[in-house]
């Protein structure tokens, strides 16, 4: 029983919307057409706008980056998004405005132009998975709407164009430049090493003898030196010693006449030093200093004996002197030259001595000075061998700089190269017919909706009994049918099909507009 009162509960509910419906037909279809028929009527009186697309593709460097290293490292996207702010520049879309004559009915601003047109150019970047997991930007679309076809494509290719210079000249300027600052670096630095290698080998001149690497050098000369000293030094004792025989001889020479005989006591002489020569070859070789001396002073007095004995001959066989003054002559002759000789020696072993120690002293000073000059030329070579160092790193940065330049130049390294150019579109992008006559219906519907409850909802009045007893809370005691006149009853009749004839005409009319804008609305 009570299953059988909810679907008569049911069914009265569906039968008073439907009734409503009815009622409110008029309410239903009048919205629903005009609000239709506004939005889709908008569609074909919006201007229509073009929009021309290209794509620019991203190439990478033809020559790798293992062979020459790129001298600008700029991010892909940040280098695009910089493009696209100087391209969408103020000055430059000014140009091609009044170049193009673009937006020639628009009383706006200059500003307001460059901001319309800003508005039409749209970019969008093309990103691809890299090896390394990461999004890298491979391409960017560039497209531009206008309200004619040929106009939009014109201006998207000098858009593009300008794009695609624009890379060409940024990148040959910042290679350029990064190559600049790198040239003028390397100049002041080689300059300044130039300056130190100067500095460097002025001070090597004015220390020339005390250099670190003359040390050893200076250390043989040092020991020769002393060697020579030293046997400057017996040779000086030795002809001092002769020095005193000699004045001794002199002296007894003096006091005795000419009884003394020299002949006698230079060959005692020639023998002592034969045998001294033979003492000394027992111990020394005959390299040895005291051992070439004694053979100078053997042979220099063998030398004044045959000097003596062949003035003596010359003396007898000229018959200026008789035998007896060449007896009396010869060890006066002898004992003098033996005296000079002993004075030249002397003078020769003092000035040698002399001399010697002028040298040493003059090494000796070098060897001292040694350290200091190389613990100041060790600062200098460190300091000069640091500035060296830097300065071949940047000449190798330098010419990797030229060289990435020149590939700049040539355009061999990253370019945007343009793969499908700008377009010549053949339909309108805004309004978009279809979509308008699909929000056509929507916005008719819901104005059939809002005007068909609304209406049912401020409508009062009373349509049934059971409204009725609802409203008063008191029993039905009669119910008096509608008495309709002839006039309703002549309406009555033709009033349903007029209501079916436009609900059949809306029904129709709608999926026809909708489907005509999807084939042939462009």
């Amino acid at each position: 029983m009570m299953e059988e009162l909810d679907d008569q509960k049911s069914m009265q509910g569906v039968d008073e919307y439907w009734a409503m419906v009815v009622r409110r037909k008029w309410w239903i279809l009048g919205p629903l057409f005009f609000g239709w028929l506004l939005v889709f009527a908008s569609a074909w009186v919006l201007p229509a706008k073009y929009s021309s697309e290209s794509v620019v593709l991203i190439e990478p460097p033809k020559v790798p980056s293992s062979l020459v290293a790129p001298n600008v490292q700029v991010d892909l996207a940040d280098r695009v998004q910089s493009e696209e702010a100087q391209v969408l520049s103020r000055t430059r879309l000014l140009d091609l405005i009044k170049k193009l004559n673009l937006y020639p009915s628009s009383a706006n601003s200059p500003d307001d132009q460059v901001e319309k047109m800003r508005d039409d150019v749209k970019f969008e970047l093309v990103q691809a998975p890299s090896p390394n997991g990461n999004q890298e930007l491979v391409a960017f679309k560039m497209s531009y709407k206008a309200p004619d076809p040929a106009k939009a494509q014109q201006v998207n290719a000098a858009l593009t164009s300008f794009f695609v210079d624009e890379n060409v000249r940024a990148s040959q300027e910042q290679s350029q430049a990064t190559t600049h600052f790198l040239d003028s670096q390397v100049r002041a630095l080689g300059q300044t090493l130039a300056d130190d290698e100067a500095r460097l080998h002025a001070y090597e001149s004015q220390h020339e003898g005390s250099l670190p690497q003359q040390l050893q050098s200076n250390l043989q000369i040092l020991n020769g030196i002393q060697s020579q000293l030293q046997a400057a030094h017996n040779a000086h004792e030795r002809a001092l010693q002769q020095q005193t025989y000699l004045a001794s001889l002199q002296k007894q020479y003096e006091t005795m006449g000419d009884s003394v005989d020299i002949p006698t006591s230079l060959e005692n002489q020639l023998e002592g030093a034969r045998a001294q020569l033979a003492d000394l070859r027992a111990r020394y070789t005959d390299d040895h200093p005291d051992i070439k001396k004694l053979k100078e002073t053997i042979a220099g007095l063998e030398k004044l004996k045959q000097d003596l004995g062949a003035e003596a001959k010359e003396k007898l066989e000229t018959n200026t002197a008789t035998a007896a003054q060449v007896q009396a002559m010869t060890p006066r002759v002898q004992l003098q030259n033996q005296i000079k000789v002993n004075k030249m020696e002397l003078q020769t072993s003092t000035e040698q001595i002399q001399r010697l120690e002028q040298a040493g002293q003059m090494y000796q000073a070098r060897l001292n000075a040694t350290p200091a000059v190389e613990a100041e030329m060790s600062d200098m070579m460190r300091d000069y061998g640091n500035l060296k160092k830097e300065y071949l790193d940047l000449l190798a940065k330098k010419q990797t700089s030229a060289l990435a330049t020149s590939l700049e130049t040539q355009q061999q390294g990253a370019q945007f190269r343009v793969i499908d150019p700008p377009s010549f579109p053949d339909k309108a992008v805004f309004p978009d017919r279809f979509k308008f006559s699909l929000a056509a219906i929507g916005a008719g519907l819901v104005l059939a909706v809002l005007f068909g409850f609304g209406s049912e909802v401020l409508d009062d009045r009373i349509r049934n009994e059971q409204a009725l007893t609802d409203t008063i809370n008191l029993p039905i005691l009669v119910d008096i049918p509608a008495l309709a006149t002839p006039a309703e009853i002549r309406a009555a009749r033709w009033r349903p099909w007029l209501a079916v004839a436009a609900t059949v005409a809306v029904v129709i009319l709608l999926p026809s507009a909708v489907a005509y804008t999807y084939f042939w609305g462009s």
